[in-house]
Order: C-alpha cells, then structure tokens, then sequence
C-alpha cells in the first residue's frame, strides 16, 4: 500500500468518526473531480450544484459502506455522483418536458473552429438515452451491466445504445490526422 492509499484510509478513518477536519478535506479533495462527472449528466450550473450537495450528503453518510480492499475513494464517490445526476436528471426532464418543444438544427460548417466546450455541448444534442451511455461505458468506465442497473434497463439495451451513439457521432464527425473534425455536409 502506497503512501497516497494510507492517507486516504486515514482522512476516511476521519470521516467514519465524524471529524469536521476529515470530512471537509475529503470534500475539497473530491469536489473537481465530481463535479466534471456531474457536469457531463447536467447541464445547469445550479442544478450541479444541487447533485453535488445531495452526492456528498450520500457519500458521508454511507462513508461506512466504503471498502478500501474494493477500490479507491474517488470512483466509489463518483458513482454515487453520477447515479444521484442521472436521478435528478431524469426527474427534472420529466419536469421540463413541454409538447411541441424543436431540437436546435446545428450544421457541421459552424463547427470547423469549434472548442472542447462546444464538442460537449453538440454531443450534448444527442438524444439523452444515448447520451447516458456514452458516458457511463466510455468516459466513466463502467460496465454494460453496471450502465443497466444505473439506468434500469438491460445490458444488451445498454449495448445497443452505445452502438447507436458511436453511429451518431460518426454520421457527424470524421477522424482526420488523428483529431475529430465536423462531417463536411449537412445531415438531413
């Protein structure tokens, strides 16, 4: 065990027994980290500010469950962060649904010069089920049966979706010289 592994062990020891100290280094220590897998699930900087607040109101209260010989902090944490974004994701579409509401028709020509920031928010246009999994198999590494109990589907949906989102992504964008650039025509 590493020197990172027993400080960790010790500042969760800390947290167990309810030290203010413990508790508010954990926070800061965790805190960027959630919340740039956060934002991937919600979009409103208030909204993140929500999860994150109930995220870490779940982390310390369930810090007991936590068991070191299964992994490190951070992706235990980010899980949790992740399932309570997905929830109040969900919960707050339902909310925000409106009849008759358009999606936003962006062509690729507007994008030749866009940043990280603006791939994000393109991808973000990609229907949310697909969107899901994108992140939760590719960015957050989970498992397709890890995404299905997150999302109360099966695997095989799971599956199915990523493939589906992989197309997505191909039918507007095109590797060339080993970066991701727009698909040169419009998609109808």
């Amino acid at each position: 065990m590493g020197e990172s592994e027993r400080e960790e062990l010790q500042w969760i020891e800390g947290c167990k027994r309810g030290d203010a100290a413990a508790q508010r280094h954990v926070f800061g220590t965790l805190l960027p980290y959630l919340k740039g897998a956060v934002r991937r699930y919600i979009y409103d900087e208030d909204e993140i500010q929500d999860v994150l607040q109930e995220a870490f109101i779940r982390i310390f209260k369930y810090i007991d469950q936590f068991d070191p010989n299964r992994g490190r902090m951070r992706p235990w944490a980010a899980k949790i962060a992740i399932n309570v974004a997905i929830t109040e994701g969900k919960r707050r579409q339902r909310i925000q649904e409106l009849p008759g509401q358009t999606a936003l028709t962006v062509y690729p020509s507007a994008l030749e010069t866009m940043a990280l920031e603006d791939l994000i928010a393109l991808l973000k246009g990609m229907p949310s089920e697909l969107y899901e999994v994108l992140n939760l198999v590719l960015v957050d590494g989970f498992s397709h049966k890890e995404t299905a109990s997150m999302l109360s589907i099966s695997a095989e949906l799971s599956r199915q979706r990523l493939t589906r989102a992989r197309k997505w992504v191909t039918e507007r964008f095109e590797l060339s010289g080993g970066e991701l650039t727009p698909v040169k025509t419009p998609l109808s």
